[in-house]
């Protein structure tokens, strides 16, 4: 099974990127189905700024393992041919996990899909400080509009130690026939 941790706050919102529907930029992106009718947008202005904002994702349990740790961040912008540059940043803190950067994001909504390595996943050392960071710049700065859809991060279930299964009586010399004095396993009882 998988362990998902979805925005539950936000941590920053510095390039004044606005929700589709409340105040809150993390109550539009933490769908745990895709729900493309609400999102975070920015216009990219046209002096090629960056566009920046940060929300932080729910805990989950330490898996106990580097295998199948990934974030996905569902995104697009208007012009879908090539002028924006979106960053896409897991973080532990302010420490950085692992990221990737998109130079082709599309004009339809589209998940893009980072998987850590294992030294990127075994950096993880506290899975209830988990955030994510979005940066967006249109490089042509012609107010292109980025809208990011989803974000969410996931990972393995945490091991579950063995079932014991029934008590099982142990082996004790001190209830062992051949403890017993007298005992001769050569003899037959009658």
């Amino acid at each position: 099974m998988t362990q998902y941790a979805r925005p539950e706050s936000d941590i920053s919102n510095a390039g004044s990127w606005s929700p589709s529907t409340g105040s809150d930029l993390f109550a539009v992106i933490d769908e745990a189905s895709t729900d493309d009718s609400d999102y975070v947008t920015v216009d990219g202005g046209t002096m090629a700024a960056v566009k920046m904002f940060e929300v932080a994702l729910g805990s989950i349990t330490d898996p106990a393992s580097s295998d199948d740790h990934k974030f996905v961040v569902r995104a697009s912008d208007a012009a879908g041919v090539g002028v924006v540059d979106m960053t896409f940043v897991l973080k532990q803190g302010s420490t950085i996990i692992a990221n990737s950067s998109q130079t082709s994001t599309t004009s339809s909504a589209a998940n893009y899909t980072t998987i850590l390595s294992a030294g990127e996943a075994d950096n993880i050392t506290d899975y209830s400080d988990l955030r994510i960071h979005v940066s967006g710049v249109d490089n042509m700065g012609m107010s292109t509009t980025m809208t990011i859809f989803q974000a969410y991060f996931e990972a393995p279930d945490a091991a579950t130690p063995p079932s014991s299964g029934r008590n099982r009586v142990g082996y004790s010399p001190a209830y062992s026939p051949a403890a017993s004095p007298g005992f001769d396993p050569t003899k037959k009882s009658m």
